[in-house]
C-alpha cells in the first residue's frame, strides 16, 4: 500500500514539474532580474574585456513597492456573514476568532511575503498549518504561515480554479539535514532521491547530507447517498437505513460527493508519516498574477517580465553614457612608430596615471620629423545618450502604468485634482494585483470557516479580536453568561450554522482613525462649537500617548443631556439586565390590575355620564327654545323700527317729489286752446 502511495506521488510529482518547467524557468528569470542580475552573460563578459563599465541602475524594485506597499495599506479583510438560522452574534465571534488567528500567527508576514512574489514573478503561495496550544495541552490552534520559496510547492496542474480550489493534490518540498533526519526517523532509509525540480534548489549552507522530503495533500472524494425527509431533514444512507420503518418517510435521494483529505511526509523513497487534514480542502493557497492561458499551457507572469528590456535599455545607455563623460579627457594617443620607444610603461598607463609630463622619443619619417604623439578626441553624443535614458525611464513608467505622480514626484501635472487622477490611473493599472490577492484571502477564509468548527469542537475559552483590535476572552460551545435581550443565556455555537465568507479592501482600521481624525479636525475648524459636544471623540482618534484620558477628562465636562444619551445607549449589564427583567414582570402584573381597577371604574362612570347627560340634553333644548324665542322677539322688535323708518322716509321722499313739480297757468279768457293733433 504504501509502495503505490509512493509510485502514485512520484509520477504526480514528475506531472507538476514538467507542466509547470516553462513558468518555473521564466518567473526564476524574473526573481533574479529583480534582485539586480540584469545584464547578459555574454555582454557582460565582452565589456569586461574592454574594461567597460556594466552599471545596473535598478529600477524594478520602486514600481514592485508601490503596488506591494499599498496592498499592505489596504489589507483585505475577512468579514463572516450569518445565513439561515445562523445569529449574527456567533457570525461575529467566528470573525473575530479569524482576526485573532491573524494577529496571532503573524499572518502579516504570509501576506506580504505571498504578494511579492505574485507581483515580481506571478504567483506565490500561504498556507495553513494546527497545532497544539502548548506543550501541556489537547487544544489545538489553526495557524497561518508564509512559504518563504514559492517553487517548493507543486500544485495539481489540472486545477483551473484561481484559488486552485478544485485541487486533486499539492506537494510542498523541503529539505532535512541527514542527521536530524536520522535522529527523528531512526528507521527511515537515508538514501536521497532529488524530488526537485527549477528555483527549489537546496540552500546555500546546506551541505550534500541533506534528505529531500515532502509533505504530499490528496483529496479523496467518496460517492454516498442522502435523503430529504417529510420532515425537512437531510440524512445519509447509515441513519436512513437505520430508521426501521417510523413514521418519517423519504421525499427525495440522490447522490453526492463527500471530500476528505489526506495528508503524508514522504521521500522518494518511502512514507514517514500520515494522517488525516481536518478540512475538506488542501490548506495550501495560492496568489497569483497575470494567470494566462497559451494554446492550453498555463503562463503565469508578474510586473517584472514586462519590464526588462526597458529596464536593459536604461541600464545600457547608463554605462555608455558614464563611459563617454568618465573617458572623454582619456582618449587614444596617435604617434609614429617607436616614439613611445624606452618610455614603454609610461604611455601604457597613460589613460590610467596622471604624468606631469610625458617624454617621447623623436622619429622621422621619410627624412621628416614626425608631430608629437596627440590624444584623438571625438565630442560623444551626451545629448543623445541623455533623451535614450530619459526614453527608457519613460518606458518603465509607461509599461507599469505608474507615474511620477504615483512615485511622489514632481510632474507636469500641477493641480491637485490632476496628480490624483494620474494617482488613480497607476493604481487602477495594477489594481489586479491586491484583486487577485483579496480573492485567495476569500479562499482562505472558506478553508478557516471550515476548519473552526473541528478544531474549536469542545467548550473552551478563546480570545477574539475586534475591529479596532482590542481584545476580549469568550466563552464558546457552551453558556456564554451573557443575556440576549429576553434575558435567555446566550450561546456561542461555533460548530454549527451556515455563513459566507466576503473580503473587503480598504484602509486599515488604524490608518481610517487617522483619515477620521483629520476629517474631525477640519470640522472643528470650520465649526469650533462642536468640541463642546464631542471633543471626546476627537481626542480618542489621535496618536498621541495618553490620548485616552484626556478623551476621558473631555467627556466628564460633556453637558448633561449628551452624557444621559450616551448612558442609555451603554449596554446593560447581565445583574442588572435581569433584575429590570424581574422587575417588568412585576410591573406587567400591576398594570394588568390598574386596567381591570380602570374598566369597572370607567363602566361606573358612563352610566352616571348617561343619566346626566339626559338632564343635560333637556335642560340644553329647553335653553336654546327660550334663546329662540328671545332672539325671533328682538328680531320682530328691529323689523318693527327698521319698517316704521323706511316708511318715514318714503314719506320724506314724496313731499320733496311735489314740491319740484311747477305750478300750473291758466288759460286767457275766450281763447280756446287749439289741439295740435287737430
Amino acid at each position: 500500500m504504501a509502495d503505490d502511495l509512493i509510485t502514485t506521488a512520484l509520477k504526480r510529482f514528475k506531472l507538476a514539474s514538467d507542466a509547470e518547467s516553462d513558468i518555473r524557468k521564466k518567473s526564476l528569470e524574473d526573481l533574479k532580474f529583480r534582485a539586480g542580475q540584469q545584464w547578459p552573460a555574454d555582454r557582460l563578459a565582452s565589456r569586461a574585456e574592454q574594461n567597460s563599465p556594466c552599471l545596473t541602475i535598478n529600477q524594478i524594485p520602486k514600481f514592485i513597492r508601490q503596488v506591494t506597499n499599498d496592498a499592505r495599506q489596504n489589507r483585505p479583510a475577512i468579514k463572516i456573514s450569518p445565513t439561515d438560522e445562523s445569529t449574527k452574534d456567533t457570525a461575529e465571534i467566528i470573525e473575530g476568532m479569524m482576526r485573532h488567528i491573524e494577529v496571532s500567527s503573524d499572518a502579516d508576514i504570509a501576506y506580504d511575503t505571498a504578494c511579492d512574489n505574485q507581483v515580481t514573478m506571478g504567483f506565490g503561495y500561504l498556507r495553513i498549518i494546527t497545532d497544539y496550544c502548548d506543550e501541556n495541552s489537547f487544544d489545538q490552534d489553526i495557524k497561518i504561515k508564509r512559504v518563504k520559496n514559492p517553487f517548493t510547492v507543486y500544485f495539481d496542474p489540472s486545477a483551473v480554479e484561481p484559488d486552485y480550489s478544485d485541487a486533486k493534490w499539492c506537494f510542498i518540498v523541503s529539505d532535512v539535514d541527514k542527521n536530524e533526519f536520522k535522529q527523528e526517523y531512526p528507521a527511515a532509509s537515508a538514501s536521497n532521491l532529488a524530488l526537485e525540480s527549477t528555483g527549489d534548489a537546496p540552500q546555500d549552507w546546506m551541505t550534500e547530507d541533506n534528505i529531500r522530503i515532502a509533505e504530499y495533500f490528496r483529496v479523496i472524494e467518496t460517492k454516498k447517498t442522502i435523503y430529504m425527509m417529510s420532515d425537512g431533514s437531510v440524512i445519509d444512507d447509515e441513519k436512513f437505513k437505520a430508521l426501521n420503518g417510523q413514521p418519517i418517510q423519504a421525499k427525495a435521494k440522490r447522490e453526492t460527493t463527500v471530500r476528505t483529505v489526506k495528508w503524508s511526509k514522504i521521500t522518494a523513497f518511502e512514507e514517514l508519516e500520515s494522517g488525516d487534514w481536518a478540512g475538506k480542502w488542501i490548506p495550501v493557497i495560492p496568489v497569483l498574477g497575470d494567470d494566462l492561458d497559451i494554446d492550453g499551457k498555463r503562463q503565469l507572469t508578474g510586473m517584472v517580465r514586462d519590464i526588462q528590456d526597458p529596464q536593459r535599455m536604461y541600464n545600457y545607455w547608463t554605462s555608455a553614457f558614464t563611459e563617454a563623460i568618465a573617458l572623454a579627457p582619456k582618449a587614444p594617443y596617435i604617434m609614429a612608430e617607436g616614439q613611445d620607444e624606452g618610455y614603454e610603461g609610461i604611455w601604457n598607463n597613460a589613460n590610467i596615471k596622471n604624468y606631469p609630463y610625458i617624454v617621447y622619443k623623436p622619429v622621422t619619417i621619410g627624412g621628416n620629423l614626425a608631430p608629437e604623439p596627440r590624444r584623438n578626441n571625438a565630442e560623444p553624443p551626451v545629448q543623445a545618450m541623455a533623451a535614450a535614458i530619459a526614453q527608457a525611464g519613460n518606458d518603465l513608467k509607461s509599461i507599469t502604468g505608474i507615474y511620477d505622480a504615483n512615485l511622489g514626484q514632481r510632474s507636469n501635472e500641477t493641480s491637485g485634482k490632476a496628480i490624483l487622477a494620474r494617482q488613480k490611473q497607476g493604481d487602477t493599472s495594477n489594481f489586479h494585483y491586491i484583486d487577485n490577492l483579496s480573492r485567495s484571502i476569500r479562499h482562505l477564509g472558506v478553508i478557516l470557516l471550515d476548519l473552526i468548527p473541528k478544531i474549536y469542537d469542545a467548550p473552551r475559552i478563546v480570545r477574539i479580536v475586534h475591529e479596532d483590535r482590542t481584545h476580549d476572552m469568550v466563552k464558546i460551545n457552551q453558556p456564554s453568561g451573557e443575556q440576549d435581550e429576553n434575558g435567555a443565556q446566550k450561546i456561542y455555537d461555533v460548530t454549527t450554522g451556515k455563513y459566507d465568507v466576503v473580503v473587503e479592501t480598504g484602509p486599515s482600521y488604524n490608518t481610517k482613525r487617522q483619515e477620521s481624525a483629520a476629517g474631525m479636525q477640519a470640522l472643528i475648524q470650520a465649526y469650533p462649537d462642536i468640541m463642546k459636544v464631542a471633543g471626546d471623540i476627537f481626542v480618542k482618534n489621535m496618536d498621541f500617548p495618553q490620548s485616552g484620558d484626556i478623551a476621558n477628562r473631555i467627556k466628564a465636562i460633556l453637558p448633561p443631556q449628551i452624557q444621559q444619551q450616551e448612558d442609555a445607549d451603554m449596554p446593560v449589564p447581565p445583574q442588572i439586565a435581569q433584575q429590570l427583567h424581574q422587575s417588568g414582570q412585576m410591573i406587567e402584573q400591576l398594570t394588568g390590575e390598574l386596567n381591570k381597577a380602570k374598566d369597572i371604574i370607567q363602566t361606573k362612570t358612563m352610566e352616571l355620564e348617561s343619566k346626566e347627560r339626559i338632564a343635560y340634553a333637556g335642560y340644553e333644548n329647553n335653553l336654546t327654545i327660550e334663546a329662540m324665542k328671545a332672539e325671533i322677539s328682538n328680531n320682530m322688535t328691529l323689523f318693527t323700527e327698521e319698517l316704521k323708518h323706511i316708511r318715514e322716509s318714503q314719506a320724506m321722499i314724496n313731499q320733496n317729489f311735489q314740491a319740484m313739480q311747477p305750478l300750473a297757468q291758466p288759460a286767457p279768457q275766450g281763447e280756446q286752446v287749439s289741439n295740435p293733433n287737430g
